[in-house]
This record gives C-alpha cells, structure tokens and sequence, in this order.
C-alpha cells in the first residue's frame, strides 16, 4: 500500500475545501480512504492558517519602518516574551 505524504494530503484538503464536495464525496473522487482523509482534515482544521504544515513553523511578517531599528516580537504560551 503506497504511503501518501503530508503534503499530498495538505493539497488533497486545500482543493477540498475549494470543491463544495462533502468529505466523502471528494474522498471517493480522488480515489483515496476516507477514513484517512478525515483524519487529516481534522489535523488542518486544527491549525491556524499562517502555519505551514510541512515544517511547523509559523509565517511572521515584519511591517516596514521608517526607523532603522526593527524590532519583532516572539510570546510563547508560557507568557514569556523576546523582543528584538
């Protein structure tokens, strides 16, 4: 049985949301188990868009400042900040 990666999956649950197809429907389309199409779906729709489900990482972009200091600031859950 041929072992399909996260990103297939990523791109299976992005053309399914454009689709307007039940998840069944789609599923049976593409010729894949729904049960494990479910299942990663569940996984995306539990991730906020800016991440990147390849990596894990989050996307952040800095807006332009006529000041030639940048700073950028990181908070975890925990409630720890850096800046910089």
């Amino acid at each position: 049985m041929k072992k399909t990666s996260i990103e297939t999956y990523y791109e299976l649950f992005y053309r399914w949301q454009r689709s307007g197809l039940s998840k069944a429907a789609f599923a049976d389309r593409e010729g894949i188990s729904k049960v494990s199409f479910y299942a990663w779906c569940k996984k995306f729709e539990t991730k906020p868009d800016s991440q990147d489900a390849s990596t894990g990482f989050t996307r952040i972009e800095l807006a332009e400042s006529a000041s030639q200091s940048a700073v950028a600031k990181i908070s975890y859950p925990s409630g720890i900040s850096v800046e910089l």
